[in-house]
């Protein structure tokens, strides 16, 4: 245990088992200066890239959706491959007690909030491109099977 690192579970009463509203997940967040998730990542998960918003450094593991830079763009050196304690204690350190390290940390993880706040333009480019691509091939559908019936004669 170092002297002026807390740890804080998300969540209220015992070992942090219940359930905080979004505020309260907001500003602990905003508090804080790093936040560790070493979970499962099924996917994106949401509470890294709220942590990111909030200003946090984000250390992650390199389990599920966090081992691909197309679904968490971190720099590799906030992904922990092997869990590492002195590794984690070092970036842990830095970010409490060298203002300097933890300045570059920040700057490192800029391009990850960035890709955060337009994700919802990348959305919306994805399903114009994908509503596009539907009406496109139901047109092309449509005009195939008109091409195909033949006239009718009376």
């Amino acid at each position: 245990v170092c002297s002026g690192i807390k740890f804080t579970p998300i969540g209220k009463g015992v070992n942090g088992r219940d359930r905080l509203t979004g505020e309260e997940v907001v500003a602990l967040l905003k508090r804080a200066k790093v936040y560790i998730d070493f979970g499962p990542h099924p996917g994106m998960d949401r509470i890294p890239r709220e942590a990111a918003l909030a200003g946090c450094i984000v250390l992650t593991n390199r389990e599920g959706a966090a081992n691909f830079d197309e679904d968490v763009p971190l720099p590799s050196m906030f992904k922990i491959k092997n869990f590492d304690a002195d590794e984690i204690f070092t970036i842990l350190k830095d970010c409490c007690f060298n203002d300097a390290k933890y300045e570059e940390f920040k700057a490192m993880i800029e391009p990850y909030r960035n890709w955060i706040v337009n994700q919802h333009t990348q959305m919306r480019v994805c399903v114009d491109r994908f509503m596009e691509r539907v009406t496109k091939d139901r047109m092309h559908l449509n005009s195939s099977e008109k091409a195909s019936q033949p006239d009718d004669v009376f």
